[in-house]
């Protein structure tokens, strides 16, 4: 049987769109990860910009243009004291010498090498510090004592210890009150659930700002919760809509012969929920979990309203507060903004596998 010879052009013209598709697929990969990559650099090179301020000193701050990595003035020990180096011209040609003081515009120098050797006026705009890489992890130090009120009991501590008791509690009172919610709206049948819970869902077409006014007449006027964590932390107990519908649209998705099951062996629905639902929704839980931290701990507007007293103060507020409070000094305050930040990244970075399934394993079912 005589075999059918495949001309030496059609293998080639079969072979050159695999090729192409190929370099398409390959470009597109390319394409898709210079774009993840520009993304995360746009929310990344803020924060690495903010822990490296906190590193500098002031006049590594000012300096133009600026350095991107902290640099500091070489010192030098002389007669024990610890002076900057400076870059100065003498007779044509530069000298390392050490800076002893400044006083108008001229700095007086002495030779690291020779102590004993007369000191030298020379003004300031010859001198060219003479720089390395430094970190200065005292500004964090510094920032905690600086923002220190001794005459009203408050610290930096005291910050961190208000923000963590309100995102504590708020996360408790969320958890409770959305999964409750969540559970009768998807799994309880009763007359008018979907229009109540459509309802639900249009609150979060309000804006805070239509609420704000209302709420705080109610809480300060009426219930007299004025200075006190309880208009930030109760109304978490009573749900959120949004956190609502997150868990309801998770809950619909587990089999509800899982429920039936336990039904058939006599379990209530509080039953059902606690011993059936809540284990398989862990986590979309965390994922809430990581929500309401970062709401909570973030919150400004909230402790700005009803908090007035210092030592109640919240991170958000305590950083505003040490602004207004002090001159500002950029690297202090960009150490204690980033020790605010801290708490946050170590929650996502280990919460991260849990939070991302959470969001992933969250159906849309209607």
């Amino acid at each position: 049987m005589a075999e059918i010879a495949v001309p030496p052009s059609s293998a080639a013209e079969t072979r050159a769109p695999i090729r192409t598709r190929a370099l398409r697929r390959a470009a597109g990969r390319f394409a898709s990860h210079l774009m993840i990559i520009g993304v995360g650099l746009f929310f990344v090179v803020p924060f690495l910009w903010m822990f490296s301020t906190s590193l500098k000193s002031n006049q590594d701050i000012s300096r133009v243009p600026p350095n991107f990595l902290p640099h500091d003035n070489r010192t030098v020990t002389v007669d024990g004291a610890d002076l900057p180096v400076y870059l100065v011209e003498i007779d044509g040609r530069q000298q390392e010498l050490a800076l002893v003081k400044i006083a108008e515009g001229y700095g007086t120098f002495l030779d690291p090498a020779n102590p004993s050797a007369e000191a030298q006026e020379i003004r300031m705009k010859f001198a060219e510090p003479v720089l390395q890489v430094g970190l200065r992890w005292r500004n964090y130090a510094d920032a905690i004592h600086t923002a220190h009120r001794p005459s009203l009991g408050v610290s930096f501590w005291t910050y961190v210890q208000n923000s963590s008791i309100i995102a504590i509690l708020s996360i408790i009172g969320t958890l409770l009150s959305c999964s409750l919610a969540a559970y009768g709206f998807a799994r309880v049948r009763w007359p008018g659930r979907d229009l109540v819970f459509y309802l639900v869902l249009a609150t979060l077409m309000l804006p805070f700002q239509v609420t704000m006014i209302p709420l705080y007449l109610f809480f300060t006027g009426t219930l007299g919760w004025g200075n006190t964590f309880l208009p930030l932390v109760v109304p978490t107990f009573f749900g959120n809509a949004f956190d609502i519908f997150l868990l309801r649209q998770f809950f619909r998705t587990i089999p509800e012969e899982l429920a039936d099951a336990a039904r058939v062996d006599g379990a209530s629905e509080l039953r059902i929920f606690w011993n059936v639902m809540l284990p398989l929704s862990v986590p979309v839980l965390a994922t809430i979990t990581v929500f309401t931290f970062l709401w909570a701990w973030n919150d400004f507007q909230g402790p700005l309203i009803y908090l007035t007293d210092p030592r109640r103060f919240t991170m958000a507020l305590g950083l505003k507060d040490y602004q207004q409070q002090h001159s500002v000094s950029w690297n202090q305050l960009m150490a204690a903004a980033t020790m605010f930040t801290v708490p946050i990244v170590v929650l996502f970075f280990f919460a991260q596998r849990t939070f991302i399934q959470g969001v992933k394993l969250t159906g849309l079912k209607g």
